[in-house]
């Protein structure tokens, strides 16, 4: 991969890396030079939107014309060629720029996952790194910091010793993160780690001059998935907390009723994450108490198809409890639960591999909980509703994943409903991805379909099931509980990493 042009880092430093932010600040310095030079043609130069895309994107063919490099040097104050050259060999250590390995970092992590940007602050705050959601989560942004490490063996030993900068991250009550940046190899290795760990560990790095970062902190695809999807429903439902408190409260008027689908409009100040929250907890609580009193096991069917959607199974701590007390109430069936999926190939393809690594962890958590789960990927089944269906009586419709409402419950006696739910249940037991004899075998079919690296895997749960998830990171809403991945992540890491 190219590294990137200083004229790109420093688009993203400033916020200017939109076409109408840009040509704001270019005309401005283009009026501004021409008064100092007294060119009056200077302050008509003018740049289209095809030649920034091409400059911002780093193609270095075609060079800005006389006159606009000169405004470009008075807007960045660099020569041109530098603006246009691969920005490591041209950054020096003055005020205008950051140090070459946190601008390499901040560059690294937003070329790597779309859904993540850095915003560099040039006074004596943290800078910011702004998480994006996709269809489901709504976005946040939490401080960050980048200090210097080496690795040492399995250690990674992160420079603590500015603590003014430590300071800034630490002090405030939002959420921040501490990355480590080693740059002794090619590109740069990031350590990560939640801004109250660090602040824990703070005096005894102090005195050492280091804080040390197991292998786990590697910032990867990974633990990527886990801080994007963590603090997006964390912020999010903290948000949100004293209204979904007194919503709690009309729940059981809903669930009274045999069928309802409220409207996002009733709540319109909800968060994604709270509705997510809200849909999620109503769903499992019509689903129990509508399967009470019936003794045969239910056959189940999810709507989720990408990581995003799945997220909530890991992080929601009703999601948990809720996996328990199925198994727990048909523990003495003769077979587990089983439980289908629809993800078609369209939607594995237009997901980043860290959202395909969190639906893995999903579903294997659900494996783990006495949950048979089949993915079948015929596109043509993509809109079945979620439900639980008892053959031959009901089906329990319970969404809350893809609804235009805040969940979309019912229940169907109609045998030819119930046919066509129970026909879509045989199409993906008979068809669906997850094969072989055992469950190591099934979950790896899945990564294969999934195109996720099983030795790759099972390494990094394995050093994540050592450390644990909230060394990494930990929720603070009361909401969210980190016990259910810490599951998936001993059970992954314990298997074989090859055969």
């Amino acid at each position: 991969m190219p590294r990137p042009t200083l004229f790109r880092i420093l688009l993203m430093e400033r916020r200017w890396d939109r076409w109408s932010a840009f040509c704001l600040q270019f005309e401005r310095a283009a009026r501004s030079l021409a008064d100092e030079t007294g060119l009056p043609r200077l302050a008509k130069v003018t740049v289209s939107r095809k030649s920034f895309d091409r400059w911002a994107k780093g193609d270095w063919c075609g060079r800005p014309w006389p006159d606009t490099a000169l405004i470009l040097e008075h807007l960045f104050g660099h020569p041109c060629a530098d603006l246009f050259s691969p920005a490591p060999d041209v950054v020096r250590a003055q005020a205008a720029v950051h140090e070459s390995g946190e601008l390499r970092a901040a560059t690294l992590m937003a070329e790597r996952w779309p859904t993540s940007r850095l915003f560099r602050s040039a006074g004596e705050t943290a800078d910011s790194w702004e998480l994006a959601g996709r269809q489901v989560l709504g976005g946040t942004s939490v401080a960050v910091t980048f200090r210097p490490a080496t690795r040492s063996g399995a250690t990674t030993h992160v420079d603590v010793t500015d603590t003014n900068a430590l300071d800034r991250l630490l002090r405030p009550a939002r959420r921040g993160f501490l990355v480590g940046v080693d740059e002794r190899e090619g590109a740069p290795r990031l350590y990560v780690v939640d801004a109250a760990n660090a602040r824990r560990a703070r005096a005894i790095a102090e005195a050492r001059g280091t804080l040390d970062l197991t292998a786990a902190h590697l910032l990867d695809d990974l633990t990527y998935g886990l801080l994007w999807s963590l603090i997006q429903f964390d912020d999010g439902l903290l948000a949100d907390d004293f209204t979904l408190d007194q919503e709690q409260k009309v729940l059981e008027t809903y669930l009274s009723l045999p069928r309802s689908a409220p409207s996002r409009m009733a709540l319109p100040d909800l968060t994604k994450a709270g509705t997510q929250w809200l849909g999620s907890a109503f769903c499992a609580q019509h689903i129990m108490r509508r399967l009470d009193g019936l003794t045969d096991p239910p056959v189940f069917w999810t709507r989720e198809q990408t990581g995003e959607q799945a997220a909530a199974w890991l992080w929601f701590r009703h999601k948990d409890d809720y996996l328990k007390a199925l198994s727990a109430r048909y523990a003495d069936g003769p077979v587990p639960l089983p439980r289908a999926f629809c993800i078609p190939e369209t939607e594995v393809n237009r997901s980043d591999r860290y959202e395909r690594i969190l639906l893995l962890l999903a579903i294997t958590l659900m494996e783990l909980r006495g949950i048979r789960a089949a993915v079948l990927t015929k596109p043509e089944y993509s809109d079945v509703d979620g439900f639980a269906l008892v053959p031959g009586k009901q089906a329990v419709v319970a969404n809350w994943v893809r609804t235009e409402a805040i969940w979309a419950v019912d229940t169907i006696t109609r045998r030819p409903v119930l046919r066509e739910y129970h026909e879509a249940l045989g199409e993906a037991e008979n068809h669906s991805v997850m094969r072989g004899t055992d469950l190591e075998a099934r979950l790896r079919s899945l990564a294969g379909y999934l195109e996720i690296p099983w030795a790759w895997l099972v390494t990094r749960c394995r050093e994540l099931s050592d450390c644990g998830t909230a060394s990494i990171v930990r929720p603070r809403s009361r909401h969210l509980a980190v016990e259910a991945l810490d599951d998936v992540f001993q059970f992954l890491g314990s298997l074989a990493p090859e055969r």
